[in-house]
């Protein structure tokens, strides 16, 4: 007993799907290549066919080895490449490999045999218990008819002893225990061969050099001498067409009943199936022949006649349960209108007796259970009702008749075979109806390829796809999965069709409703596989749209009309509305089985993130309905701009596009806000930075400054608003994504404005009133920040940017003293303002904006220069530097929360003040002298000098008296550098009279310091 090679249910894991996926995209990419080489090298379409029909079985076949964790998923795909290459040759090394590996035990380890072949599901395990009771059964029936005659013979003494009935023992005799396997003698007179020999299951190495290697030999070898002997007649002319057709006939009808003879006589033996199937064979050969070649028999008479050999076929397989009957003589009819294509071409007449024996071999596959039986058979056939179709010169009724028989003839294969399998849908089904559905594609395109436009195939896909849905809709209830594969390829085939019989918007249209269609069924029926398709029709509807009537130049060149496929994308965002709203993945839902269990971990996918595929689906509707909105705008600008230009409406409908982008984004921001959605923050904020980078990187490049101006500030606006929403909804803290929209929105202000406002206006700098407008906007922002509570940074951030640009405009706009009254002015009121509202911060900004007057003042106005260089007004600087003295006792009085900062700030006033005093010091003499500008300016440095020493003995005196130890050493640091100026600056500089009046003055002074310091420090002591 082994388990047969029969049909398996794939089991399937969630580990290798992955893989499986993509060893199905690199096999379809590679089964492509292979077409394409094989037509290289061949003109004929039929081998094509037949090397990428067996690559696809081959896909199938290894599609279980892939699932399984046990085999490594590289060497499985070049396995399967590998094999491909052989094309049918690797087919048939396949199916042999398998048989023998799934029919030899191993002599080894017998007893770990059933678990290495133990099924994978309870499906499986059913269908092997039911073909282990068959074989039973068999083995029985064996046994008893070998034993027919002993019991004939124990029954006659039997009746006598029933007296001794209270005995039994001596009738129990051991000696009939060794007696019972008497069916062994037999063994030598025949082969053990069961009524229900099935030589694929029971062909080892070994029989190759037996019985059945001469019974396959034989039949083979019988079957081909049949066809050469047409071959030969038609050569040498030996004798007529209608004794060749008698003599083939009488040959097939010999060895027919040679075959029945042999087991009716010997029962089963290789040699009698073999010579069935070979006289079956023969008998198709014949008619075929009296056909096609030589007009003998009409169409209808030889239909006829073939059905009557194939139900022939079909009794005596089922009869005998034989595959080889089967085998032989389905198959090898099959195989014959092959054999004459080189005789007289291939006629339709021919396939058609193909379609009729392949009805018969998937009566008796399906019947019987016999996969390889149907898989050769569709193998056989579809390459010839594919070659005939190919040979049509057109798609007349006899030719689209034969090919929708072939199709319709694949679908109901596989149906029958899936529901006698079970309801879990298996491999073996899976492959035949979607080879049935990739036949009826091929099929059409063959027949109608792109005549009137593609509609003819379109149309023929499209009924192709109606069968599929009407049958996934009856089988629905009865069998799910083979329901939702039959839904899936119609579905599929009517995806092409619609994509041939229509073009533009209709295509968009139709593949949109059936996405939409398709979801809500899913809803409907609670099958979640359902949204696999929709969401593959709308992927295509979105395709198609962008690269057809709704293309990305439409919005970036001007047109007379861009809109055209505004209608496509609001159609694709109804739908991906309606996917976004329905129950796609119900809780209750039954799981799938079979072999549509590999989609289980996509379908747990999209059940776990349902929300953010919702999310998805939404972002596409909203980004559909603005890209329809976007080319409605721009083709209302051109219907309604007066004349025929298209590039003015053109810039003037972006502007308008620019700002409801903005807006957009604005109020997605708003809503996040309120609903406090970090989704929706990031799509807000997202949509905007994509506004920025659209209205930078092509209105700034493409447009006027006009034009491009007015998006700038209006995006600006948007983001502006948006950055302080963002920020007023998290008081107390400053976020990354408000913080930028406020600077990206300072910049657009900007550079909107300066190229919209002209150089000049009302007299004044035109670029100086921008940079200051938009710094009193971000100032005014940051005080209504700090009226509010909890807002300290956000206001800061404002600020600090709104005072740079008010600082920048004074440089545009004013000089001179004018400039520093601004900056010291600006200081002081910042300072105030500290003050009051408490916000030190703002201190910092009046010691930036002192620093600017202080800095102006010292390089243009009052430079140390006027100090040291005679000129006419060394004063003329005084006024700035009172200005900033003013600043800076301000500044320093703010700083009452720290003694440090403000005699710092006193000493720098201080500082600056005498600088003052010098410099008006210097102006008086120019003014009270009449000597000359040299003259008085050394007379004022005597004074100077003189100043500077009293001021020395002032502090130093006030500090004495007072006990400030920084006036004193003020006082001191004051005499240090009067020294130094009249040592290094009257002594070189002045003239004799000055220079002695200079020295006098500061010798004199120093005298009473150091007479001060004496009597005031001993006090001191004394104290």
């Amino acid at each position: 007993m082994t388990e047969p090679a029969g049909p398996q249910l794939v089991s399937t894991s969630s580990h290798r799907w992955r893989a499986t996926v993509f060893f199905g995209l690199a096999a379809l990419v590679w089964t492509i290549w292979l077409g394409a080489i094989v037509s290289f090298f061949s003109d004929h379409e039929l081998y094509v066919f037949l090397w990428c029909g067996s690559a696809v079985a081959l896909w199938f076949l290894l599609l279980g080895e892939m699932q399984d964790t046990a085999r490594p998923a590289l060497r499985v795909a070049f396995k399967w490449w590998v094999l491909s290459i052989g094309g049918p040759i690797g087919l048939a090394y396949v199916f042999y490999v398998r048989n023998n590996s799934a029919t030899t035990p191993s002599p080894v380890q017998p007893a770990q045999a059933p678990a290495a072949s133990k099924p994978a599901d309870l499906a499986t395990r059913v269908a092997f218990l039911e073909r282990r009771v068959a074989d039973l059964q068999t083995i029985v029936e064996g046994l008893q008819s070998d034993r027919t005659g002993a019991p004939s013979r124990a029954v006659a003494p039997a009746p006598p002893p029933p007296p001794a009935e209270p005995t039994p023992l001596p009738p129990r005799p051991p000696v009939q225990l060794p007696a019972r396997p008497a069916p062994a003698p037999a063994a030598p007179l025949q082969p053990t061969v069961s009524t229900g020999f099935d030589w694929g299951r029971t062909m080892s190495a070994t029989d190759l050099m037996g019985a059945k290697a001469l019974a396959f030999a034989g039949g083979i070898v019988t079957l081909l001498g049949v066809v050469f002997f047409f071959v030969l007649a038609v050569n040498r002319g030996w004798v007529g067409p209608g004794m060749r057709i008698a003599c083939g006939g009488v040959a097939s009808g010999i060895v027919f009943g040679a075959g029945l003879w042999l087991q009716r006589r010997y029962e089963s033996t290789y040699s009698g199936l073999v010579a069935v199937g070979t006289g079956i064979a023969g008998a198709y050969a014949t008619l075929l022949a009296a056909v096609s070649l030589y007009d003998l028999v009409s169409k209808p008479v030889a239909l006829v006649l073939a059905a009557v050999i194939a139900s022939i076929a079909v009794a005596v397989s089922l009869v005998w349960e034989s595959e080889v009957v089967a085998g032989f003589g389905l198959i090898g009819a099959m195989i014959v209108p092959a054999t004459l294509v080189f005789q007289g071409g291939l006629r339709e007449i021919g396939t058609a007796f193909v379609a009729v024996v392949f009805a018969g071999a998937t009566t008796v596959a399906v019947s019987r259970r016999w996969w390889i039986l149907l898989q050769v058979a569709a193998l056989v056939s579809a390459p010839q009702a594919l070659a005939q179709a190919a040979a049509a010169d057109s798609a007349h009724t006899s030719i689209v008749t034969l090919a929708a028989a072939f199709w319709l003839l694949y679908l109901a294969a596989g149906l029958a075979f899936q529901f006698r399998l079970g309801p879990a849908l298996a491999a073996a089904p899976a492959s035949v109806l979607t080879a049935g559905a990739v036949f009826a594609g091929v099929s059409a395109a063959l027949l109608y390829g792109r005549r009137e436009g593609g509609v003819p195939q379109g149309i023929a896909l499209l009924v192709a796809a109606v069968v599929y849905v009407v049958l996934a809709g009856g089988l629905y209830r009865r069998a799910r999965d083979t329901a939702a594969l039959l839904g899936a390829l119609g579905l599929a085939l009517a995806a092409i069709g619609l994509a041939q019989a229509l073009s533009g918007s209709s295509l968009t249209y139709a593949w949109a409703a059936e996405a939409a269609l398709l979801v809500w069924l899913s809803s409907r029926i609670r099958d979640a596989r359902f949204q696999l398709p929709a969401l593959a029709y709308l992927a295509l509807a979105v395709v198609h749209s962008v690269l057809t009537e709704a293309r990305p130049d439409h919005l970036s060149e001007p047109m007379r009309h861009p809109a055209s496929g505004a209608p496509a994308l609001l159609a694709i965002a109804l739908a991906a509305l309606v996917f976004a709203r329905v129950e796609r993945s119900p809780a209750d839902g039954s799981r799938t089985t079979g072999i549509l269990r590999t989609l289980d971990p996509l379908l747990l996918w999209l059940r776990v993130n349902e929300a953010r595929v919702n999310a998805c689906m939404y972002v596409l509707a909203a980004l559909a309905t603005t890209y329809a909105a976007s080319l409605g705008i721009l083709e209302l600008c051109q219907d309604v701009w007066p004349g025929d230009g298209v590039e003015t409406p053109f810039e003037w409908g972006h502007v308008a596009v620019s700002s409801v982008w903005a807006l957009a984004g604005l109020a997605i921001v708003f809503g996040a806000v309120r609903r406090r959605s970090t989704a929706a923050l990031v799509l807000g904020f997202g949509w905007l930075a994509l506004v920025v980078a659209k209205v930078v990187a092509f209105d700034a490049t493409t447009f006027s400054e006009t034009h491009y101006g007015i998006s700038f500030l209006v995006v600006a606006a948007a983001a502006l608003s948006a950055g302080l929403a963002r920020e007023l909804s998290v008081p107390g803290s400053v976020t990354g994504e408000g913080a930028s929209a406020l600077f990206v929105s300072l910049a657009l202000l900007l550079a909107g404005a300066l190229v919209l406002v002209p150089d000049r206006v009302g007299g004044a700098d035109g670029d100086g009133l921008v940079v200051l407008g938009v710094g009193l906007l971000y100032t005014a922002l940051a005080a209504g920040a700090l009226s509010r509570p909890n807002e300290r940074d956000l206001a800061t951030l404002l600020w600090v940017p709104g005072l740079a640009l008010v600082a920048a405009s004074g440089e545009l706009l004013v000089s001179g003293v004018w400039l520093v009254l601004v900056y010291t002015a600006t200081a002081a009121l910042l300072a105030v303002v500290s003050v009051e509202i408490g916000e030190r911060r703002l201190q910092v900004a009046s010691v930036v904006y002192l620093a600017f007057g202080a800095l102006v003042t010292l390089v243009e106005e009052a430079p140390p220069t006027h100090l040291v260089v005679s000129r006419a007004h060394p004063g003329h600087g005084v006024p700035s530097l009172l200005l900033v003295i003013a600043a800076t006792a301000v500044l320093a009085w703010s700083f009452g929360w720290s003694e440090r900062y403000r005699l710092q700030a006193v000493w720098v006033a201080g500082g600056l003040s005498v600088y003052a005093a010098s410099l008006a010091i210097l102006e008086a003499m120019q003014h009270i002298s009449n000597q000359g500008v040299d003259t008085d300016f050394q007379r004022g440095h005597t004074v100077v000098s003189a100043f500077w020493g009293l001021l020395a003995l002032v502090s130093l005196y006030v500090g004495l008296k007072r006990r400030r130890s920084l006036l004193r050493v003020g006082g001191f640091i004051l005499f240090a550098i009067s020294l130094g100026k009249i040592f290094l600056y009257d002594l070189p500089s002045l003239s004799s009279v000055q220079r002695a009046l200079s020295f006098l003055a500061v010798g004199a002074v120093l005298l009473l310091g150091g007479f001060f310091y004496q009597r005031l420090s001993a006090q001191f002591d004394a104290r």
